[in-house]
């Protein structure tokens, strides 16, 4: 009796002593490895043909700017424009003091008429000395002396017309007109201000602002789609001013060589700026349209991930894991980007949550 009370004590403890143990050892069987799958969203990557646009940020440029200024020293006696106003070509915009330069026009003219006289009275003495000498009347070296006063008589008159002439532009310059059609800015100078030929401040500056000009650049990548596309006729241009209307224009120049400090060629579109929309310096959103591009994939801009060296979107398996694939986005049409590489349609591209992603990655896709 005594034996079998002690092997049965035995096996109790040693069935007390093993719970532990044996629990110890369920436990991680039971639990699932690794983190939490990451929350994410996905859309699906779509076939279909897409109007092909170049988006650029492009600057307003008046077709011609001119700054006024004085070919002559003078005082300004009157203004004929307002700040501000449109003027045309040929149109009055300052006067100068006009009686210094009608003097010195009067100076000029009556020396012309003093020396005119003498060419005149010398002209009568050659032709009178040349009857004379061929009679033997007088010296062949008093007519001589006659053609030379007549030829220096001549020159002298000569000045005396170009000096008439100088004296009627500098009078002329007195009157100030708009060189090309446009709109003048401030006044630099005020009425009653000399002003000098030599100043460097302009009087006024007058900008052109019809037509006008929209300066703007692209990738040089894009440069022979918009040659193949010129060639082929006008190409638009649409240009949204800040809180403006769409203004249409087209594409006249494309400029003879790429920056190579950013990769980008300058282009230049004119437009008829009739409503007055566009103003100089002004920056708009530029839309250039490309033709369209025939069966390509698209998928929403917010998959396109950019890294170090290349783009990339993340794409889901059916295993509901990560898969990174390399992409070249061609360009961008309203919400979504046309895209080239390791894709296929109907795949799905995560496009919130890629920032928690890592290739391999375990996803749950929310809806």
């Amino acid at each position: 009796m005594w034996v079998k009370h002690c092997v049965a004590s035995r096996f109790v403890w040693l069935f007390i002593l093993g719970l532990p143990l044996l629990a110890a050892c369920s436990g991680p069987e039971d639990k699932k490895s690794g983190p939490p799958p990451a929350p994410v969203r996905v859309s699906a990557v779509l076939r279909s043909d897409v109007q092909r646009l170049l988006f650029a940020v492009g600057n307003v440029k008046s077709s011609a700017t001119v700054e006024v200024k004085s070919r002559v020293t003078g005082e300004i006696r009157q203004v004929h424009f307002t700040e501000g106003q449109d003027v045309k070509e040929g149109q009055p915009l300052i006067t100068l003091d006009q009686r210094p330069f009608e003097a010195v026009l009067r100076e000029k003219s009556g020396m012309l008429a003093k020396d005119q006289a003498q060419l005149n009275k010398a002209e009568d003495d050659m032709r009178r000395y040349s009857q004379l000498a061929g009679g033997g009347y007088v010296s062949r070296e008093a007519y001589d002396k006659t053609v030379t006063d007549v030829a220096a008589l001549r020159a002298t008159v000569q000045a005396d017309k170009a000096a008439v002439e100088s004296a009627a532009l500098d009078l002329s310059y007195c009157a100030i007109t708009a060189p090309i059609a446009g709109r003048v800015g401030a006044l630099n100078v005020d009425k009653g201000n000399m002003i000098k030929n030599t100043d460097a401040t302009p009087i006024v500056t007058i900008d052109a602002l019809s037509p006008i000009y929209v300066i703007f650049s692209v990738p040089e990548a894009r440069l022979p789609l918009i040659q193949e596309r010129m060639a082929e006729g006008p190409v638009q241009v649409h240009a949204v001013p800040t809180g403006g209307a769409e203004e249409n224009g087209v594409l006249t120049l494309v400029d003879n060589s790429v920056d190579t400090r950013t990769g980008t060629i300058r282009l230049r579109a004119n437009f008829d700026n009739q409503s007055r929309r566009l103003w100089p310096g002004q920056f708009v959103q530029v839309q250039l349209p490309l033709g369209t591009a025939k069966d390509v994939l698209t998928v929403p801009n917010r998959a396109v991930q950019a890294g170090r060296d290349e783009s990339y979107v993340y794409v889901v398996d059916k295993d509901n894991r990560a898969v990174y694939r390399k992409v070249v986005t061609l360009f961008e049409y309203q919400s979504r980007s046309v895209i080239e590489g390791e894709i296929a349609e109907g795949e799905r591209v995560v496009v919130e949550g890629q920032v928690r992603l890592a290739p391999g990655a375990s996803v749950q896709i929310l809806p």
